[in-house]
């Protein structure tokens, strides 16, 4: 369990100071972490307003509101720390975060809460399989801002997977409203396509900024400080939008979870499952950034929407028309061309290096 073992390496992301074994299982850990959360966090965030939800700062805020969570894992680290350390003149750090990562940190965890609010947003005017099929153009901010802020390196596949992903994306712009769900305006269907390619374009920014952070921190970037700044960036992403909710009046829960469809008890599950679902979803996030790379966490994420898609129409009936099936066969091209391309990369490395 080496949560000390440094996790900086090339462009922030790898990792230089720690055993191959440990990265390896800190970024399976973290890659099945994202991947619940990428395919069931929207289907939750979902649930919530087709049963009579209707607080979007509500729902925002529950994104990051499982923060309490890593809390828990970070207090498990100390005991841990402690009791391998044992007695000694000096005391087992309790905190390994500077005030300059925790500034930064909190500035990220403000633009994540804002891009909570866009995702929230869309979410609730969107079915499930347009929004996460618009959400896999993230792919290509995050490559673009990967490469403008942490110099990443392409080849013709990543270039190729970007492509083909923000092709699926048009695809589905060209053809927009046709799924627009019968009790909403076709403004509110446009507000809520927009609405989630905003969301795309900031935590496509977002991704490759937290990488920077890494490698700009001027200390070993351990494991357990990773997590320490999740904490942060959750903590005040959720502070922003509930500064939103008691703005825009929401702050009326009691009364919404009377009204709730699934009873308050489904009411009070579907808002723990919430938090809980997007809690993964960021801590396996920010993880595979600092043992993998910005652009493998973008890809990632893109690689289990369609899961998400798939799951959307068998639980909530949604329509499939020809161009969500276009889309979805663009982004499964595209993530198949990025894999084989790290593939390739990884044999030719390893070739070199014998």
């Amino acid at each position: 369990m080496e949560l000390e073992s440094n996790t900086t390496g090339r462009g922030g992301g790898g990792g230089r100071g720690m055993s191959k074994s440990t990265k390896k299982v800190l970024l399976i850990v973290n890659c099945i972490l994202l991947s619940l959360g990428s395919a069931c966090g929207p289907l939750v965030l979902r649930l919530y307003f087709l049963k009579g939800g209707k607080g979007v700062w509500i729902s925002a805020g529950l994104e990051t509101a499982g923060w309490p969570f890593v809390l828990v894992a970070l207090l498990a680290s100390y005991l841990y720390r402690r009791r391998a350390n044992g007695p000694g003149p000096e005391p087992t750090k309790v905190s390994f975060i500077t005030w300059r990562l925790f500034l930064a940190s909190a500035v990220l965890g403000l633009l994540t809460g804002l891009d909570d609010y866009l995702y929230a947003s869309g979410v609730s005017y969107l079915p499930v399989s347009t929004s996460s099929l618009i959400i896999a153009s993230q792919l290509a901010f995050t490559a673009v801002f990967a490469f403008l802020l942490v110099k990443q390196k392409f080849t013709a596949f990543s270039v190729n997977a970007v492509f083909l992903l923000c092709l699926g994306a048009g695809v589905l712009a060209m053809h927009a409203s046709g799924d627009k769900p019968a009790n909403e305006t076709k403004g509110q269907y446009f507000l809520g396509f927009f609405m989630t390619v905003g969301a795309a374009v900031l935590y496509g920014f977002v991704l490759p900024a937290i990488e920077l952070t890494y490698s700009k921190a001027r200390q070993n970037v351990t494991y357990t400080l990773v997590m320490e700044m999740q904490m942060v960036m959750s903590l005040f992403a959720t502070l922003f939008n509930v500064v939103g909710m008691i703005f825009h009046h929401e702050i009326q829960m009691p009364k919404e979870a009377s009204e709730f469809e699934l009873g308050k008890v489904g009411y009070c599950m579907v808002l723990i499952a919430t938090a809980l679902v997007w809690q993964c979803f960021f801590v396996g996030a920010v993880g595979v950034v600092s043992c993998g790379s910005s652009l493998l966490s973008g890809v990632l994420i893109a690689t289990f929407l369609p899961v998400t898609e798939i799951l959307a129409v068998f639980i909530y009936h949604e329509p499939f028309g020809a161009e969500k099936a276009i889309a979805l066969v663009l982004s499964i091209w595209g993530f198949i061309s990025y894999f084989y391309g790290e593939y390739k990369h990884t044999k030719k490395s390893t070739h070199t290096a014998e």
